[in-house]
């Protein structure tokens, strides 16, 4: 698009007092949300039902996929940077993230029809979850960066507008779960993934035509990338794909890959930061580093979500609720309610003990994040005992473990990016965030090894499968308690204040 172009007459408008443009970007991600979350969240199931995948299979292969949407992000920021400017990558990643959602239709399809054998399907699996996989790595940073980018420099709008952001892609995330988790466990899988693809769809269409919103606040803003060679640009774009679809299906070679990547961005920010004087140097490469811990070991416990605690709500819970059945799948969007619910009076409560100068340090903030999530834990892991034998364990204790869990969360992901800014130097925010990225990646990755310890044999009876699950969520539980005194001690190297949650650019792991 051309600068005439851009200078639209809409520019001029305002929705609730913020750029016209922030509602496109609001919606769109709202529709991102739900076409990913909404497959996520029975996901583990197909694999299994699906592939006859064991549990343990079925968790390696989800966890692979969480991590390269993550990771992929990193390389999405890197071409919009260099080459492609904000605008461009939003559209093709969503164009590729409905390709894939519509890819796993039609292989479902294909596979009812027996069109294809085991093996074809499976690599058909594989392509489209690859498609979403380079497609949200170029759509999820750029939504973000495009954001910031419609509001000029200090104006104090921009911090309200990334709140209305996380407001939004949080509706997205509770819908989700409800609608494709139902339509896939009553009426097939193949409703499920057409589901999501309709949802990108739609968020495809509110780009299309509201792109003319999308008007940087200065004129700085405006990317000067346009005239790069495309066809070199999207063959990387292809290469990409067949290396995702590859790396789904060997996991010991992502995890590896992204080790690499976070030591050798270490190596980077290390030597870009050795000439600072006073020794601030290292002391900022010690931060990254307690920092990116933090985010890690925080999405190997909330990634249970999906996998374990999705698959002991589907065997072992009664999920009758006010008479109707509940899908396990359906309760994922627990955690986004929750979040709609909760975050705002977090924030409150935050400004209000700042008010008094008693707002907890951001080391406290992180051990209180993983005291919650050390509860609901511990929550599930009692929940056999508490039950009668033999009976199916009442649905009210999964969704105080969402709540538990979700308040963990509210303590740790949104203050985890906004951390960022304030403890590396501002010529180097990038590639920390980059860096910040890889650790949930590597966490996402993380979450599925642990959930291969909750594997169950089939044709376990249900007194067992309450018994091996109450044994497994002691796992968890316990690295969320030692998690809790490393970060006070590291209290001495995260020892700034940040605002509360939504007061800065919140992103929800797993999601955002």
């Amino acid at each position: 698009m051309s600068d005439a172009t851009l200078q639209s007459p809409q520019a001029s408008k305002r929705w609730l007092d913020h750029p016209p443009g922030v509602a496109v970007l609001v919606a769109l991600k709202a529709w991102e949300l739900f076409s990913y979350q909404g497959m996520r969240a029975f996901l583990v199931f197909y694999l299994i039902g699906t592939f006859a995948m064991s549990d343990a299979q079925a968790s390696l292969v989800f966890g692979s996929y969480a991590a390269l949407v993550l990771a992929l992000s990193v390389l999405g920021g890197l071409v919009a940077d260099r080459w492609l400017g904000l605008r461009e990558p939003l559209t093709v990643g969503a164009v590729m993230i409905m390709s894939g959602h519509l890819c796993l239709a039609a292989d479902n399809v294909a596979g009812a029809l027996q069109l294809l054998g085991p093996q074809g399907r499976f690599q058909g699996f594989c392509l489209g979850l690859s498609l979403i996989s380079v497609g949200t790595g170029l759509l999820k940073p750029n939504v973000l960066n495009l954001l910031g980018s419609l509001y000029s420099r200090g104006d104090p709008r921009r911090e309200r507008g990334y709140y209305l952001y996380y407001i939004g892609v949080n509706i997205g995330s509770f819908l989700a779960p409800l609608v494709c988790g139902y339509l896939s466990a009553n009426y097939g899988w193949g409703w499920g993934f057409a589901s999501a693809a309709i949802g990108m769809a739609a968020g495809l269409v509110v780009l299309l035509v509201g792109r003319r919103r999308l008007v940087p606040a200065e004129a700085t803003a405006v990317h000067a990338h346009r005239h790069k060679p495309r066809v070199l640009i999207y063959g990387g774009v292809l290469l990409t794909i067949g290396g995702a679809s590859f790396l789904i299906q060997h996991g010991v070679a992502l995890g590896l890959l992204l080790l690499v990547s976070l030591t050798v961005g270490a190596a980077y920010f290390g030597w870009q930061t050795r000439a600072e004087s006073g020794g601030r140097g290292g002391l900022h490469l010690i931060r990254l580093l307690a920092l990116m811990a933090v985010p890690l070991t925080y999405s190997v416990l909330f990634e249970q979500f999906s996998l374990s605690i999705n698959l002991f709500s589907d065997r072992v819970v009664d999920r009758q609720l006010f008479g109707l059945t509940v899908a396990a799948p359906q309760l994922l969007s627990l955690n986004a309610f929750f979040v709609l619910l909760f975050l705002p009076l977090l924030a409150m409560l935050w400004t209000a003990l700042a008010r008094r100068g008693r707002e907890p340090a951001t080391a406290t903030k992180f051990a209180l994040g993983f005291a919650s999530i050390a509860l609901g834990f511990f929550l599930l892991a009692s929940a056999s005992g508490l039950t009668g034998q033999g009976a199916r364990i009442p649905i009210a204790f999964v969704m105080l473990a969402y709540l538990l869990i979700t308040l963990g969360e509210l303590c740790i992901a949104p203050l985890s990016y906004a951390t960022v800014g304030v403890l590396v130097p501002e010529r180097l925010q990038g590639v920390a965030m980059g860096m910040l990225l890889l650790a949930f990646a590597l966490g996402n990755l993380g979450a599925s090894w642990l959930a291969t310890a909750a594997a169950i044999p089939s044709g376990s009876q249900l007194v067992d499968i309450r018994a091996a699950y109450a044994h497994f969520f002691l796992t968890p539980a316990f690295i969320a308690v030692v998690a809790i005194p490393c970060c006070l001690l590291a209290g001495r190297v995260l020892n700034a204040k940040h605002p509360a949650p939504g007061a800065t650019s919140p992103s929800s792991t797993q999601g955002s």
